[in-house]
């Protein structure tokens, strides 16, 4: 699969095959974005589980985009998580988010928290070792 873009408001997102979703949100993310966003990642999923690094240091989520996030996500879409740019409130929802992938079947989820998109590349990077060496 090629890479994928999309675009609503002021938010994007983006598939990098074969197995990375890049999320940049920015301003206030609604239900209607929410809805988006997670419709695009059940698409993206239906070729496979992927890492997701999403942007959110320059984004606020509402408290109903909140709730949809969290109930209509599903574990087995993502390989892992990471954060970019999360203050503590952000994190602390993250890693809620996080608890309750684990929570819903998925045997690990996991999730990082860094500053900057090149650290967010340098974890994808490492899980995707770390998940070479345990299959190989």
């Amino acid at each position: 699969m090629q890479q994928q873009e999309w675009k609503f408001g002021a938010h994007q997102i983006r598939h990098e095959a074969p197995d990375l979703v890049v999320a940049v949100f920015s301003g206030m993310l609604n239900l209607e974005d929410m809805k988006r966003a997670v419709e695009i990642y059940g698409q993206v999923a239906k070729s496979g589980g992927y890492y997701m690094i999403a942007d959110i240091g320059n984004s606020q989520l509402q408290a109903e985009a909140r709730r949809y996030l969290s109930d209509n996500s599903k574990a087995e879409w993502f390989k892992g998580c990471v954060y970019v740019g999360a203050d503590m409130v952000q994190q602390t929802f993250g890693k809620v988010i996080s608890l309750g992938m684990f929570l819903t079947g998925k045997s690990e989820f996991k999730t990082e928290f860094v500053r900057t998109m090149a650290e967010a590349h340098a974890w994808v990077e490492q899980q995707r070792r770390a998940n070479l060496r345990k299959s190989g």
